[in-house]
């Protein structure tokens, strides 16, 4: 991490990176033109330090299936993150879960504590088994967005299974177009009623 970085990150002046760097409080190292690259890990953990927050990043699962149905899969996917994690000597902090459609966002409550933790730059790794079970669309903005709060997103599988791939957006697509028709029903439920009201 460069140095403009840290100190963007820890908002600090550049005296002060210099000396936390020679109190030893931040890692660095000395590049052959005269500049130091910082390690991240220390760089969070005394941001987490400073706010008085653990100071321990985690290394944590993400999984995700579209309908409950495919609880199985949900099971499968962190059992093989897991075993990823263990055969790496990587200790698991947290397992966040969702059974809900990629695009439906209301309802990935677990994301969205996942989410909230990254933000507070306590997530080093988020493990998923495939891309998609974090984000079927827009992969690459989050994983920018990770980065800037210092979390890698490791995947185990870069290739996809096409045939489960086509049945999964095709069932999101039936969940999101029967909460949308739930809703449009609801709502001429409710017009109507209004409008018998007005009448009497």
């Amino acid at each position: 991490m460069k140095a403009r970085e840290v100190m963007e990150i820890l908002r600090i002046s550049r005296s002060t990176l210099r000396n936390l760097r020679k109190e030893g409080i931040l890692k660095a190292e000395r590049l052959p033109n005269g500049h130091y690259e910082f390690d991240p890990e220390s760089v969070y953990k005394y941001l987490l330090e400073k706010s008085g927050k653990s100071v321990e990043r985690k290394t944590v699962i993400y999984a995700r299936v579209s309908t409950p149905k495919q609880k199985q899969d949900l099971i499968n996917q962190i059992e093989v993150a897991k075993n990823f994690c263990i055969a790496r000597g990587w200790k698991i902090d947290g397992v966040y879960k969702d059974i809900a459609s990629a695009l439906n966002f209301d309802k990935r409550k677990d994301f969205h504590l996942l989410l909230n933790e990254i933000l507070s730059y306590r997530i080093a790794k988020v493990v998923i088994t495939f891309k998609d079970r974090l984000m079927r669309t827009g992969f690459n903005f989050f994983e920018n967005l990770f980065k800037r709060y210092g979390t890698e997103i490791v995947v185990i599988n870069n290739y996809t299974n096409e045939k489960n791939d086509t049945e999964e957006i095709i069932e999101e697509i039936i969940t999101l177009l029967h909460s949308f028709s739930m809703k449009f029903y609801s709502n001429r439920r409710k017009i109507r009623k209004v409008l018998e009201d007005a009448i009497k």
